[in-house]
C-alpha cells in the first residue's frame, strides 16, 4: 500500500470520524493548503493533518497523528484561556511558537476556527511559519537603531522636513543649538520660526529649489539665530530622503555650527594680513633664517638690496650674496645667538656689494622660538644708516592667501557590526578612502587607522558619555597614502546595552592643517618682530584708533601696548599734532597713496621735543578696499640736531 493510501486510510478511520469519507474537495484543500493543518477535539487531540505540518515539524506521519497540539505548543500556553477565547470569539489568530520534534523553537502565526463536523465540535488549526518574517523584522529593527543612533549623535545639527518646511523630526545637536526643546520644534514649519535672518532665509529656500531642480544642492555658508536671539555662523548643505522607486519622501537639512572656527580662522588671517602688509612696506630689510642659516621668508627690501627677487634668496645663505669674509662673521654671530639665545641690537656693520660699493647699516637679531621654547633660528632686521631719508619703495596690495578650511560641510560616515567590520558607508567616504565596495564589506574598522591610532581611537569608543567623542587623527586610503582628519565615533547600543556596532564620521581636515600651520607661522613671525625692531611701528582702523602697536611705540608714552588700543593721537598728542596726524592719516585712506620719510616734531610726555622720520601706507583687506593705516615712525632726533649744527656751522 502507497503513502496517499496510508494517508487516506488513516484520515477515513479517525476515531471520532467513523468510516466516512471525507468531501474530496474539503481533502484536496486540506492537503494543498501552504501551512500546516489539523483537525483536532476541542482540548487539542489532533485527529488529522496534512503533509506540511509533517515536514515543519519534522514528525513522521503515524508520529503526528498521536500528538495533541500540547506537545507542539510551548510549555508556558495557557490552555485555558486560549480555549475561553476560542469559545468567545468562534476563533482566533495569534503568534507563538511551535516546537519541533528536534527539540527546536519555529516561530510560528496560528489560525483556530471552530466549527461543528457530525454534530460534535472540533477545531480548524492552520499553522504558517513565520522564521523569515521575524528575521526581516529583527534585522529591520537594528538597522533603524543603528541609523537612529547615527541621526542622534553626529556633531552636526539634522532636521528632517517635508515638502512644505514643516520639521518631521530633529536630532538633539539642533535642538542644543537653537537652545530649544524637540517637542518646541516638531510640527512648526522653518520658515516660520524666528531662527532664519534677512541673509540666511534665501539660501534655505535656494537649497529647496536645487534640490527640486537638480535632486543635489551645494554646501552654503551663513547665519541663522538661536532662541536668544544669537548670530551663528554655519555651513548649512541638503539632500533628499527617497522611498522605493526614487520618490521623494522628506528634505534633510544638515547643519553646522562653525561660529568659532570662523572667528579662529579670522583672528588668524588678521595676523596674516598686518605681518603681510609689515612685510611688503616696512622701508627695513627684514630676514628670518632657519638653524642652518638658510633664509626661509625675507622682503622686498632686502632682497632689493641683492637686485634678487624674495623668492630667489628662500634656501640660500649670506655665503651666496657676501664676500666670504663677511659671510663668515655674519654666521658667527647667528650661531652664537642660536647657542647662548642672546640677541645682537643695533650693532653697526659694513656691507660690500659684489660691485665693490659698500653701505653702512645698523643690524639687529634675535633668536627664533617654536612653540615649546626651543630656539629654531633667527629674525634679522637691517637699516640703511649711510642716508638717513631713504628712497621711496614700491607698494603692493596684500593679498589674501588664506583659504576656507572646510570648503563644505559634507563629511563621511562608516557604520560597523559589534565586532568593528565595516558594514555601511557613503558616497564621500569611498571618495575619502579611494576604496570601492568591495574593498569595504566587512573590513576590519582598525585597518583603515595607522596602528598606534586605532588603539587611541578604541578607547574612545567605550568611554561613558552620552555625546559622541571628537578626536584628531589620521586615516589610510587605499593607496596607503594617511590624511588628516576629525572623526567623531559613538557606539550604537541596544535598549539592554549590548553593542550593535558603532558610527563613525570623518572630515578631512588636510587642507585646514596645512592652513592653520601657515598661519601660526606667520602669527610667530610677526610677534618676533613686533616685539623686537627698535622702530615705533602701528595699525590704525578706519577711525584713525590704534588696533596694533609694538612695545618701541607704547614706550614713547610710558604706557603698554594694550593701553593704547582702540584710543587715538588725541590721547596722547597736543591738539595741533593730533590733528595734523588725523588729516594725514584721512588723507591716505581717501587717495591711497603714501606718506615716506616725512620729518616730524613730537612732544613727549616727558616734555621733551623729539623728531621723527614718518612713513605711513593704507591698508587693504581682501577686497582691496581701504580699511586703515599702518605707521612706522623712527627717532632721527640725534640727525635733526647734527644737521642743524651743521647748517649753523656752515652759516
Amino acid at each position: 500500500m502507497d503513502q496517499n493510501t496510508c494517508e487516506n486510510t488513516s484520515l477515513e478511520e479517525k476515531s471520532d470520524m467513523g468510516s466516512h469519507k471525507i468531501d474530496e474537495r474539503y481533502k484536496t484543500l486540506f492537503e494543498q493548503v501552504n501551512a500546516c493543518a489539523f483537525l483536532t477535539t476541542l482540548d487539542g487531540q489532533i485527529l488529522e493533518a496534512n503533509q506540511r505540518s509533517c515536514d515543519l515539524l519534522g514528525y513522521g506521519w503515524n508520529e503526528i497523528l498521536r500528538l495533541s497540539l500540547r506537545n507542539i505548543f510551548p510549555q508556558n500556553t495557557d490552555w485555558c484561556q486560549l480555549m475561553d477565547e476560542v469559545a468567545a470569539k468562534g476563533g482566533l489568530r495569534i503568534e507563538t511558537e511551535n516546537i519541533c520534534k528536534n527539540g527546536g523553537y519555529l516561530p510560528v502565526e496560528v489560525s483556530i476556527s471552530l466549527f461543528s463536523l457530525k454534530k460534535k465540535p472540533v477545531m480548524f488549526v492552520l499553522i504558517w511559519d513565520i522564521s523569515d518574517r521575524k528575521k526581516a523584522e529583527n534585522q529591520l529593527r537594528e538597522s533603524e537603531k543603528r541609523y537612529r543612533g547615527l541621526f542622534e549623535f553626529t556633531t552636526e545639527g539634522i532636521a528632517v522636513l517635508d515638502a512644505r518646511g514643516n520639521i518631521n523630526d530633529v536630532n538633539t545637536k539642533l535642538c542644543e543649538m537653537f537652545d530649544f526643546k524637540k517637542e518646541e520644534l516638531v510640527g512648526k514649519n522653518l520658515l516660520n520660526l524666528d531662527l532664519l535672518t534677512a541673509r540666511s532665509m534665501p539660501v534655505v529656500v535656494r537649497q529647496f529649489e536645487e534640490l527640486l531642480s537638480n535632486r543635489s544642492a551645494q554646501s552654503y555658508t551663513t547665519e541663522i539665530k538661536n532662541r536668544e536671539g544669537q548670530i551663528l555662523t554655519i555651513e548649512i548643505s541638503s539632500f533628499f530622503l527617497v522611498k522605493k522607486e526614487n520618490e521623494v519622501d522628506n528634505f534633510v537639512l544638515i547643519i553646522r555650527d562653525v561660529t568659532s572656527k570662523c572667528k579662529a580662522e579670522n583672528n588668524l588671517a588678521r595676523n596674516h594680513e598686518l605681518l603681510q602688509t609689515l612685510m611688503q612696506n616696512i622701508p627695513d630689510s627684514i630676514y628670518f633664517k632657519d638653524e642652518q642659516n638658510r633664509f626661509i621668508l625675507v622682503n622686498k627690501t632686502k632682497a632689493d638690496h641683492w637686485d634678487v627677487s624674495p623668492e630667489e634668496m628662500v634656501g640660500k645663505t649670506d655665503y651666496d650674496f657676501m664676500p666670504e669674509e663677511q659671510a663668515r662673521q655674519s654666521f658667527e654671530d647667528d650661531n652664537n645667538i642660536m647657542q647662548t639665545g642672546q640677541p645682537i641690537i643695533s650693532k653697526i656693520e659694513k656691507i660690500t656689494r659684489n660691485d665693490g660699493s659698500f653701505r653702512w647699516v645698523s643690524v639687529t637679531k634675535i633668536p627664533r622660538y617654536n612653540p615649546e621654547g626651543d630656539i629654531i633660528g633667527t629674525v634679522g632686521v637691517s637699516r640703511d644708516v649711510t642716508i638717513q631719508e631713504q628712497a621711496k619703495v614700491e607698494l603692493a596690495r596684500s593679498e589674501d592667501k588664506y583659504k576656507n578650511i572646510f570648503e563644505n560641510s559634507s563629511f563621511a560616515i562608516i557604520l560597523t557590526d559589534e565586532n568593528h567590520r565595516v558594514v555601511s558607508w557613503n558616497r564621500l567616504a569611498k571618495n575619502l578612502l579611494g576604496m570601492e565596495d568591495d574593498d569595504l564589506l566587512l573590513r576590519p574598522v582598525n585597518s583603515l587607522y595607522p596602528d598606534d591610532e586605532w588603539n587611541r581611537i578604541k578607547a574612545e569608543y567605550y568611554k561613558e558619555c552620552d555625546q559622541p567623542s571628537l578626536i584628531e587623527t589620521q586615516i589610510i586610503r587605499k593607496d596607503q597614502n594617511k590624511i588628516a582628519v576629525d572623526l567623531s565615533v559613538k557606539l550604537i547600543k541596544d535598549k539592554d546595552g549590548n553593542v550593535l556596532g558603532s558610527t563613525e564620521i570623518l572630515s578631512d581636515i588636510s587642507l585646514r592643517k596645512k592652513t592653520q600651520n601657515d598661519l601660526e607661522k606667520d602669527h610667530q613671525l610677526i610677534q618676533d618682530l613686533m616685539n623686537n625692531i627698535p622702530d615705533s611701528i602701528y595699525f590704525k582702523d578706519e577711525q584713525n584708533r590704534f588696533i596694533l602697536v609694538n612695545k618701541t611705540k607704547a614706550d614713547h608714552w610710558d604706557v603698554s601696548p594694550e593701553e593704547m588700543v582702540g584710543k587715538t593721537d588725541y590721547d596722547f598728542l597736543p591738539n595741533d599734532q593730533a590733528q595734523a596726524a588725523f588729516d594725514d592719516d584721512n588723507k591716505i585712506m581717501e587717495t591711497g597713496n603714501p606718506i615716506i620719510d616725512k620729518i616730524e616734531k613730537i612732544d613727549g610726555s616727558d616734555g621733551l621735543t623729539r623728531w621723527f622720520s614718518v612713513t605711513k601706507i593704507p591698508r587693504y583687506d581682501k577686497n582691496g578696499n581701504i580699511i586703515g593705516t599702518m605707521g612706522i615712525s623712527r627717532n632721527v632726533t640725534e640727525w635733526k640736531r647734527l644737521k642743524e649744527m651743521k647748517n649753523e656751522h656752515i652759516g
